[in-house]
């Protein structure tokens, strides 16, 4: 006869429930994806306590969901509940703490309160500096960050400026091909439209669009929009 298959471990139903929760995501399908986290949540907190670091990642998750369906109360109260686990129990100059600063950050950019977006992008990029180094590809998304808020207030300059940062980070990092530099080419562009300047607008969307279309292809939602940038451009 066969023997019987060993009931999963919890760390196993956590791991699988958090696996699900991240393609529920990925797929757009957001409540399914709160279920499986809140699943893997209740496990863990059952087994590790209130105050482990896994906890932390899970309200992290959960947080990042909320966010993703414009419900940015809600993923506050998960960022900010990660937050204080991840100061305690790593301190106050972890690089999930920076993480969990710049996710904080993206709910205030989503709610167009700019100078509370900037205060936390800014927090994590000091403690990304500091822990990882100036050239990191964490700081470029910082300074990519930066210069959206920026962007978003009218400051022009400053944006430039944070974008340009991040495209050199990205480029040494990455390499001149990344996807990253076009994201980093797609925002210069961006700019260049707003400053009314639509020749050096048009230099960079190519400039991404090329990338895009290599590494990502004709029918990838950014490909297609930076074609229609392109396009725009030309009427």
């Amino acid at each position: 006869a066969e023997k019987a298959k060993p009931a999963p471990s919890w760390s196993q139903l956590s791991l699988l429930n958090n696996n699900l929760g991240v393609a529920f995501g990925g797929a757009g399908q957001y409540d399914k994806a709160l279920e499986h986290f809140h699943q893997s949540l209740d496990i863990e907190l059952k087994q590790l306590g209130a105050s482990h670091p896994d906890v932390a990642s899970n309200y992290n998750n959960i947080g990042s969901v909320y966010r993703m369906k414009g419900e940015y109360d809600k993923a506050l109260e998960f960022y900010q509940k990660s937050l204080a686990i991840n100061i305690k129990q790593l301190g106050p100059d972890h690089p999930d703490v920076a993480s969990n600063y710049s996710n904080i950050g993206l709910v205030y950019d989503g709610k167009s309160e700019y100078d509370k977006a900037l205060e936390y992008y800014q927090k994590s990029s000091a403690i990304n500096i500091k822990q990882l180094g100036p050239d990191h590809p964490h700081v470029a998304s910082n300074h990519n960050s930066i210069g959206l808020v920026r962007n978003h207030k009218g400051e022009y300059e400053n944006a430039l400026q944070h974008f340009q940062k991040a495209l050199a980070i990205w480029i040494k990092q990455l390499g001149p091909e990344h996807p990253k530099v076009a994201v980093s080419y797609n925002n210069i562009a961006y700019v260049c439209k707003a400053k009314k300047d639509p020749a050096k607008a048009k230099e960079y969307w190519e400039k991404a669009y090329a990338i895009r279309l290599k590494k990502l292809g004709p029918n990838h939602f950014s490909t297609k929009d930076t074609k229609a940038n392109l396009d725009e451009l030309k009427e």
